[in-house]
């Protein structure tokens, strides 16, 4: 989702409250951005003479930074569930932007945008038919696609991102940096992409997920690859949950940071 930096302007005051700078840095955090609070204070943004900001100035930064990316809804969420006193006052802010506060199943939630408003479906799994069952999940995109794959040499996955991305989706790919990628592999340089050398803790990078608007999560054994979809035994499940979504976006942004 995203909305107007006059709402950013507007929102700000509520984040800040009563939160210490530390307190504030561990909050975005949370949803994507990698900052560190040191002995100077709140993350160094770019101000003049390497000045550190206000804590208003770094988290109107944060919130311009996040604005229509992977996260960025749930941070709203949690702003409207810690200012439950204020949800009037947020409303008459988001309402213009096409948002609005409501309450659903007696909790807080914002509203509008692409949202999903059945009961989520959790781990839907899947043994056959696993890539017609991605490309499903693909065409109902909205918004935005995250690919963290070990081995990528599926063309006909490809093609459908390609597809996804002049459609004007935000289509972002990370996928091991390796020979048989380098060999076989989709040309990932069509689109925005890491290329991983190694996991986080030395070893392979061994992931295999897609986020999904940040609502829908696709993960299992399945590699978008040749021999995942025609030879071997694979498995995927389609979890339909915002918060699980979230939680694989920020490890998106942990493996490509």
């Amino acid at each position: 989702m995203k909305i107007s930096q006059y709402a950013i302007e507007k929102i700000a005051p509520f984040i800040v409250g009563n939160l210490t700078g530390r307190e504030i840095v561990n909050l975005f955090n949370n949803y994507g951005i990698r900052d560190v609070y040191d002995e100077l204070g709140l993350p160094d943004i770019g101000k003049k003479n390497e000045q550190r900001p206000s804590k208003t100035e770094y988290v109107k930064k944060r919130l311009s930074d996040l604005n229509n990316k992977n996260g960025f809804r749930e941070l709203l969420n949690k702003v409207i569930i810690d200012n439950a006193e204020s949800a009037d006052d947020l409303n008459e802010i988001l309402n213009p932007e096409g948002f609005g506060v409501e309450v659903l199943n007696g909790e807080l939630i914002l509203q509008g945008g692409v949202v999903q408003n059945e009961q989520p479906v959790i781990n839907e799994a899947h043994f056959q038919d696993i890539q017609n069952r991605i490309l499903k999940a693909l065409d109902d995109a909205e918004v935005s696609i995250v690919v963290v794959m070990a081995w990528f040499t599926n063309d006909t996955l490809f093609q459908k991102l390609i597809e996804k991305h002049k459609q004007g989706l935000d289509v972002e790919i990370a996928i091991f940096d390796d020979g048989i990628n380098k060999k076989y592999g989709v040309d990932v340089t069509k689109l925005p992409h890491k290329m991983i050398k190694r996991g986080l803790r030395g070893g392979l990078m061994h992931n295999k997920f897609c986020v999904i608007d940040n609502q829908v999560v696709i993960t299992g054994s399945y590699n978008w690859s040749a021999n995942a979809e025609f030879k071997n035994d694979e498995n995927v499940t389609v979890e339909n949950d915002p918060k699980q979504a979230t939680k694989y976006s920020v490890e998106y942004r942990r493996l490509t940071s």
